[in-house]
């Protein structure tokens, strides 16, 4: 059997679970029934992101990449891209919190204020881009990565690790917290994206450069698909961080640019209020 090409596995391979289409299924449907629920029209563009962020989990899980990510590493990088930044993101952009509140009957509304105030130390910036880091790093030691090849339901806790991860990453980003006070200005981003950029960066280059092999439960499968292991390892390395940067890179300044136009078009309102007051002069 010979290795096959990312691309290919897409559409090749694919493994259904009943556990993970149910999820899915379940996720996308308290969507559509909370749109439905809404008092206000939804931005299509909202849903549509929240779908396309369930179907990268899927796709992730259960296609020919979910099949092959204990085969190859390089196979395993693309799988813990798509779980850590584009599933995430893609999900917080259907900004589901504030469809939940819009949504809910109104006597339900304090009480999931109270639950998100109660959950907002969790998403403080500081705290996010320490766990993300965090997770990152521990999972891929050696003797925890090793292990997870070898045990089917740690490798499925890492999967949910990855996209818990990824949704406290990329939370401050994209403003998804519905009652946020204080938001992360054009310039915070910029400093936040750079620093949630540095483990993914060091790990990648760390795989890229390495000339022997640091997980050992890749050898023996790379082999009989007639590849080189510490080759396949590079790639991966190569993997988390170029595309992994240049993911972050992108959608990291496509917020951080709408932050400061949105700053700049509030600077403008404040303006020209107070020009009308002077303008106005003062009420007898």
């Amino acid at each position: 059997m010979s290795a096959p090409s990312l691309p290919t596995l897409l559409w090749h391979g694919w493994e259904p679970a009943w556990s993970v289409d149910a999820a899915a299924a379940l996720a996308v449907a308290l969507y559509v029934l909370a749109v439905v629920r809404a008092r206000s029209p939804w931005p299509a563009r909202r849903g549509l992101a929240f779908a396309g962020g369930v179907a990268c989990v899927v796709i992730a899980l259960q296609s020919g990449i979910g099949a092959f990510d204990d085969r190859l590493l390089s196979v395993h990088m693309v799988q813990h891209l798509l779980l850590l930044e584009v599933a995430p993101l893609m999900l917080l952009a259907g900004r589901p919190g504030l469809l939940a509140l819009r949504a809910a009957p109104r006597d339900a509304r304090p009480w999931m204020v109270r639950r998100l105030e109660a959950l907002r130390p969790l998403t403080h910036p500081v705290w996010c881009l320490a766990l993300f880091g965090a997770v990152v790093a521990a999972t891929h030691l050696p003797g925890f990565y090793d292990a997870t090849l070898r045990h089917p339901v740690l490798h499925d806790s890492e999967h949910v690790l990855y996209l818990l991860a990824g949704l406290l990453m990329w939370w401050p980003l994209v403003d998804a917290d519905p009652l946020a006070r204080r938001r992360l200005s054009g310039m915070g981003r910029l400093v936040y994206l750079i620093a949630a950029m540095v483990p993914m960066t060091i790990l990648g280059a760390y795989l890229d450069r390495h000339t022997s092999l640091v997980y050992a439960g890749y050898a023996a499968p790379a082999r009989a698909l007639g590849v080189s292991a510490v080759v396949d390892q590079q790639q991966a390395g190569a993997i988390m961080w170029v595309i992994g940067s240049t993911l972050m890179i992108v959608a990291g300044l496509w917020q951080a640019m709408a932050a400061m136009v949105e700053e700049e078009r509030r600077l403008v309102v404040r303006e020209r209020r107070a020009a009308l007051g002077v303008e106005r002069g003062p009420e007898r």
